[in-house]
């Protein structure tokens, strides 16, 4: 390269360098954890992340700064994080609270208007039976009755810390997560040679626990079904049939169903999210954007529901919401499965909540909602469908997730196949004898 060629390679690199400083990408290799965090959710975070991921590390990151922040980027080693999981890990680091309404509340709520804002609120009449009665709900219910009485929640509720408890593996491999990506963008921005995260050892996730029900509980739930409300018995039996998980049925919209085709088509996912309420996004994968095949049975259930929302939207007339805003922004025609009673988007939430007090008052197993995906799964491995056609239809991002969720299902299915071709052989031997 000729002096001339190096003098402009440096006068470029130079003003590059200069751009750089200009549009604030430039970093001190000195600055702390905490300075680089801020940068990180600001360049990248607050632009790229779902919702619920950016709320959950954003509600991850006092512990980080508590523990790591005041450390400069550089001088950061694996110990350091190594320290910091194990730390996690202590019992006492867990503080969960409830909450309790405060007078300027209950001022604001006489007990004609209990039932209105129970609905305007998303929650249940129990539940709002236990916030006039002064009784502890969780945080979420608290934002939730705040934001439609319009207050603060810290004024519209004390907390209450319950401390002691402990994180689980899997919290503490979501803190793992967000500081490898931290670390992931200080290596792109050149502050750091090397993740440190690359190094440490990686938090050990929790033993992988499936819940299923039984083809007799699951006879005894489907006729408990018959009393349930309308909303849920078909979501519930949804999660049954088709193995989608609670948000993907949620975020369903009646587009989403061939009718003369038998699909049902997952496109979506909805969340609530504490202060922006619900909200639509696409799938966790590729592989979650999908198509299931549907049987008879299925698609008569959705007809039937259909029918059903019809008269309910002639029955609520104008106060049912003509629109709603989906994944993007995009706002569409209100052609949503499953809402409120004013055909406002429904919170999964209130499925979770509802569920494990229906199987109580029907005697039937304490499972959790979800576990009706994993008795779908189940009952496809039994029945020997091919392990790519499972992953398929649970939108696992890879076959291997399968695999490790329904090892004993799948050894269960192959204990089964076994008695089965030992009892070929007895006949066969018995055929030559």
């Amino acid at each position: 390269m000729s002096g001339k060629k190096v003098e402009k390679w440096v006068q470029e690199q130079a003003m590059r360098f200069e751009q750089q400083v200009t549009n604030g990408m430039a970093l001190d290799s000195d600055m702390l954890l905490d300075d680089l965090i801020d940068r990180w959710f600001e360049e990248y975070a607050n632009k790229h992340l779902k919702p619920k991921t950016l709320y959950d590390y954003k509600r991850m990151r006092p512990r980080i700064t508590a523990g790591l922040g005041h450390l400069k980027v550089s001088k950061i080693k694996p110990a350091h994080l190594m320290a910091f999981y194990d730390n996690l890990e202590e019992k006492g680091i867990r503080q969960d609270s409830s909450f309790t309404a405060t007078a300027a509340l209950l001022k604001l709520l006489p007990h004609g208007t209990r039932g209105a804002l129970a609905k305007e609120a998303g929650v249940g009449q129990d539940t709002m039976r236990m916030v006039y009665a002064g009784k502890g709900v969780s945080k979420r219910t608290a934002e939730k009755v705040s934001a439609a009485v319009g207050l603060a929640v810290s004024r519209a509720f004390n907390e209450h810390p319950k401390k002691g408890g402990k994180l689980n593996s899997n919290s503490v491999l979501h803190y793992h997560a967000m500081l490898s990506s931290v670390f992931r963008k200080g290596v792109q921005w050149g502050l750091i040679n090397e993740n440190p995260c690359a190094r440490a050892e990686r938090p050990k996730a929790s033993e992988i626990y499936v819940e299923t029900l039984d083809e007799e509980d699951i006879a005894r739930l489907l006729e408990a079904l018959a009393g349930a409300p309308v909303h849920f018995s078909v979501i519930t039996q949804l999660a049954l049939l088709t193995g989608a998980r609670r948000g993907e049925i949620c975020g369903l919209r009646w587009s989403d169903i061939d009718f003369e085709k038998g699909t049902l088509s997952i496109k979506r996912t909805v969340q609530f999210i504490p202060a922006e309420g619900i909200v639509f996004t696409s799938p966790k994968t590729k592989r979650s954007r999908r198509c299931i095949r549907i049987g008879a049975d299925c698609l008569e259930l959705l007809k039937e529901y259909r029918q059903h929302q019809i008269q309910e939207r002639l029955r609520i007339g104008s106060k049912w919401a003509r629109k709603v805003t989906i994944e993007n922004g995009k706002v569409v025609d209100n052609d949503m499965l499953f809402t409120r009673w004013n055909g406002e988007p429904l919170d999964p939430e209130t499925v979770s909540t509802w569920f494990p007090r229906f199987l109580e008052e029907h005697g039937l197993p304490a499972v959790h909602f979800h576990s009706l995906r994993h008795t779908n799964a189940s009952l496809l491995i039994a029945a020997h469908v091919p392990i790519t056609t499972v992953s398929g239809r649970l939108g696992h991002a890879q076959t291997s997730t399968t695999l490790n969720f329904y090892a004993s299902a799948i050894q269960s299915a192959d204990a089964a196949a076994a008695d089965a071709l030992e009892g070929v052989i007895k006949i066969r031997e018995k055929a030559h004898a």
